[in-house]
């Protein structure tokens, strides 16, 4: 006898089906080597060629300064230092538009999940120093602070990158262009505006316990992008919190990734990056989607994904994952970054559809709100849900919010099953119907270890989760 849709015994089609639950919850791929060939590479650009070196260090020690609090939310500050790996000097002339801008913005693992908890405006750069450090290069500083020169270092301390004053809505990622002077300024509280903004209840350690945390540094160059080296500016450094108060230290700064990739590094050998490349009017930009599924038991898994858009200026409005019908979700989660001190970027939550197979969220057009919530450069939105269906290697939609030729790109990911048929496991006997016949069987095997046809749930034995598994699909398959 032989099931519906499998081409061997019953015997042996079960148990391949028992066998794929737990083989298909790994990644396809080793997010570790791909971030090593596509965030890290071990060669300097020709031209100019801007790295975030250091964050939040001065001279060695650890350099991140709490400003207040205000509404339940914090300010800080973290040291960030440049480096040219380039062939040539970059421009770095104070009080023009020819100068870097740079980046804070602070991250969160708990659960499971990993999430953008904060960001700053962005500091104006002036004055490079062109200092000596090791990882650099040779340091041959024949140029005034008007320029950073090849091999060189330039260090802002948190102080400095404390008075954040420029928008990053007037900034052009993917070109590292921008008109001067800036025609908005940072509002609000004095010691929070324009600095990189916390809520308190996301630093708490008492509010949350066994989190992690992370801060990205970035510098946007023009020179460098425009010789094509700015895909590799971003840097993160793990931090902790013994109180809102007191940020310290966990590890040094991993340079070259973008904070996606502390995902990766808090929990090992689980996720799946896929590097997207964007259509731009002008320049080039790079989005980043991670995915990860987890069993949860009971034939449940949880899903989740997380976008980071490092330098598309055309940035994210819509993102779309395949579900069958045939697929219970429940526990849809959406998280953003919320911007502030006056930057004009709307709030709203994304809502979630479900149709055609998909479940999607979406947020208005360019067209329809330049305001709008998109997934603008330098940020990570977090989706993610439960569904009753084991995971397989698919293709996600992301639609671009600017207008453009090409309306969407995509990208891998891991998603629920799309074979219906797959979950009808639960006819343990094959007869097309899930009723008394597969819960006796159940019954029979209880208890029974390792590879059995019984063992619907994939988890090694066959027990409660199979009994339930069975329960829950109780009728005619789909």
């Amino acid at each position: 006898m032989t099931a519906p849709f499998c081409r061997v015994p019953l015997f042996t089609c079960t148990t391949l089906i028992a066998l794929t639950a737990f083989a298909v919850a790994m990644p396809k791929s080793s997010p570790a080597n791909h971030a090593a060939a596509d965030a890290a590479p071990s060669f300097a650009g020709v031209g100019a060629d801007i790295i975030t070196g250091t964050i939040a260090e001065d001279n060695g020690a650890f350099d991140m300064q709490y400003y207040g609090t205000s509404g339940g939310v914090a300010g800080y500050a973290f040291a960030t230092q440049a480096c040219n790996i380039g062939s040539q000097e970059s421009e770095w002339i104070g009080g023009t538009n020819q100068t870097p801008v740079i980046v804070q913005n602070c991250y969160q693992y708990r659960d499971g999940i990993f999430r953008q908890v904060g960001l700053s405006w962005l500091k104006h750069s002036f004055c490079a120093l062109s200092e000596s450090e090791s990882y650099c290069g040779t340091c041959v500083d024949n140029f005034d602070c008007d320029y950073l020169a090849a091999g060189c270092a330039d260090t802002y301390f948190a102080g400095l990158n404390g008075d954040a004053t420029a928008p990053r809505t007037q900034i052009n990622p993917s070109t590292g262009s921008y008109d001067y002077p800036f025609t908005i300024f940072p509002s609000g509280a004095f010691d929070l505006r324009g600095k990189l903004q916390v809520k308190v209840q996301d630093t708490d350690p008492s509010l949350n316990p066994g989190a992690r945390w992370a801060i990205e540094g970035y510098y946007m160059s023009t020179d460098d992008a425009q010789f094509d080296n700015h895909m590799n500016n971003a840097s993160w450094r793990e931090i902790t919190f013994t109180a809102p108060t007191t940020p310290s230290p966990v590890g040094g700064t991993n340079r070259q990734d973008p904070a996606i990739y502390a995902w990766d590094a808090m929990e090992p050998g689980g996720i799946t990056i896929d590097v997207l490349d964007t259509p731009e009017a002008a320049g080039a930009g790079r989005v980043y989607v991670g995915s990860k599924a987890t069993a949860l038991g009971g034939g449940w898994w949880h899903y989740q994904y997380a976008i980071q858009n490092l330098n598309s200026h055309r940035g994210i409005d819509g993102f779309s994952i395949p579900v069958p019908d045939c697929v219970q979700i429940e526990n849809i989660g959406f998280t953003d970054v919320p911007y502030h001190s006056g930057e004009g970027v709307a709030g709203t939550d994304w809502p979630v559809t479900r149709s055609n197979g998909a479940i999607s969220w979406n947020t208005d057009s360019f067209e329809d709100d330049p305001n709008a919530n998109a997934i603008r450069w330098s940020t990570m939105y977090t989706f993610g849900f439960d569904a009753d269906a084991p995971p397989t290697d698919d293709t996600a939609d992301l639609s671009l919010w600017r207008t453009g030729t090409i309306e969407s790109i995509e990208g891998d990911v891991r998603s629920p099953n799309n074979d219906c048929e797959v979950l009808c496991a639960s006819d343990i006997n094959a007869d097309l119907l899930v009723n008394v016949n597969d819960l006796l069987i159940v019954i029979a095997n209880w208890g029974t270890t390792g590879n059995h046809y019984a063992d619907i749930s994939g988890d090694q034995v066959v027990g409660v989760d199979d009994l339930l598994r069975v329960i829950s699909f109780w009728g005619a398959c789909p």
